[in-house]
């Protein structure tokens, strides 16, 4: 299984509530996630991030299969761009 995490800091005005509901509702249009959480830092560390996504894939070609899925990339046009500030990524596989 392959863990993909995603740590974005949002602009100010960047609407949360909405960017977690599009992210949850990628599950009924992409098969390949078997998992997808989304999370909003508490504010305990000066230095964390503002936001983290969270999804599961059997295998590297669905995660690829994610990655360039029409669906996942309007989301990610749409609803995250506009508001992003900085991203990274960690891709591991989970045992």
């Amino acid at each position: 299984m392959i863990r993909h995490v995603v740590i974005l800091e949002l602009k100010e005005n960047a609407p949360k509530e909405k960017i977690k509901k599009e992210i949850i509702n990628l599950k009924n249009s992409i098969n390949e996630i078997k998992h997808i959480e989304t999370g909003e830092d508490i504010g305990f560390d000066n230095s964390s991030s503002d936001f983290c996504i969270i999804a599961d894939f059997e295998n590297e070609s669905d995660l690829k299969i994610y990655a360039n899925h029409p669906k996942h990339i309007e989301v990610i046009k749409k609803h995250i761009k506009p508001y992003l500030i900085k991203r990274s990524v960690v891709d591991y596989y989970v045992f």
